[in-house]
């Protein structure tokens, strides 16, 4: 069985160290490895992906909130 989760964070932006922005990372459980899925952007001529934001929503929609590691 494959399953899908997402973890969210944040961290400093590099061009001002006081303001924070989020992510989400997303990873596939086969067996029992996480292995982690990059959401790929892939730019028309001018520069832009029109639908990376719907496959990022999908993905994101359809994964579960992955668990916090044991201490």
């Amino acid at each position: 069985m494959i399953q899908l989760f997402k973890k969210y964070g944040t961290y400093k932006d590099k061009k001002d160290e006081n303001k924070e922005k989020r992510f989400v990372n997303f990873y596939v459980l086969c067996g029992d490895r996480y292995i982690p899925v990059e959401i790929v952007f892939f730019p028309n001529r001018e520069g832009k992906d029109l639908d990376y934001s719907a496959r990022k929503a999908v993905l994101e929609a359809f994964a579960t909130l992955l668990p916090d590691k044991p201490d």
